[in-house]
């Protein structure tokens, strides 16, 4: 078990580098990775591979409930857990994430579509890179390879913000739409219909994570909280040393996949991390 003074891991799964995770009702915690598709870990079982279905050297971009079931976004298309096998769906194509809201989502290479296990249609953005959806009370909006997409639902219109770069994750942070960018930045709505683009020196920013009103972002450099102070987006750091890419909470933790050090957890009313699992 390596140990630092804020996180420990296990060292089974040093050798992996893990992009996302998830978790079941009944307790089972799910992390993807690079290349090694799928672990689970349960309390009685302990951690396990969990990629049978799956290809080899499959890359696992996302894991997302949608309703009762489990879906892989992968580098060889979209999978949904089957007793404890992951079938392959009609999408083949490398996808990003899959999202239910009232009809189910899924961002692919070639677009977003919408749909279910037998069929999925075309939706909008055809031939683009398509990443994250966001759904708010009036608007969808769309992170895809160009920038931002925005589809109003009152009119059924889609208009596009186009920041000459992809943006990879969404999320509102103080009433302002924000999302990190291909090239590791993060950017700001400024409620004029555009956005005001920020870097931080030595950071690469690799996804947004909304839990109960809060923003985390999880980065090369560690965890952190989005703040504000006087109208100045700043990053508060949750003493994660080690290149973050998911955060689950989870119970009474918060959980982190890594790319270098494992999976970690903390209790989330405490400021030190470790690891028994």
């Amino acid at each position: 078990m390596e140990i630092n003074s804020t996180w420990q891991s296990t060292n089974e799964l040093l050798s992996l580098k893990f992009t996302t995770l998830t978790a079941s009702l009944d307790g089972v915690l799910y992390a993807g990775t690079e290349g090694h598709g799928v672990v689970q870990f349960s309390p009685l079982r302990s951690w396990e591979s969990a990629s049978e279905g799956l290809p080899a050297q499959v890359h696992v971009y996302r894991l997302d409930w949608v309703e009762t079931q489990l879906f892989a976004s992968t580098s060889h298309g979209l999978y949904h857990l089957e007793e404890e096998i992951w079938q392959q769906t009609s999408v083949t194509d490398p996808c990003y994430a899959s999202i239910g809201w009232g009809d189910r989502f899924v961002l692919t290479e070639n677009g977003l579509l919408c749909g279910n296990d037998d069929e999925w249609l075309p939706l909008a953005f055809r031939g683009k890179k398509t990443y994250d959806l966001l759904v708010t009370p009036h608007f969808i909006f769309l992170g895809y390879e160009d920038g931002v997409a925005c589809y109003d639902l009152f009119t059924g219109d889609w208009c596009s913000m186009p920041l000459h770069q992809a943006v990879t994750s969404l999320a509102v942070f103080n009433t302002k739409l924000v999302g990190t960018t291909e090239r590791g930045g993060l950017v700001v709505g400024n409620k004029n219909g555009g956005f005001n683009q920020h870097r931080f020196e030595g950071m690469f920013l690799n996804r947004l994570v909304t839990h109960r009103g809060e923003v985390y972002v999880c980065a090369n450099t560690g965890l952190y909280k989005l703040s504000e102070i006087r109208g100045n987006v700043i990053l508060h750091a949750l003493n994660a040393q080690a290149e973050v890419t998911d955060l689950l909470i989870w119970r009474d933790m918060m959980v982190i996949s890594t790319r270098d050090s494992g999976i970690k957890y903390k209790h989330a009313d405490k400021t030190g991390f470790q690891t028994v699992l």
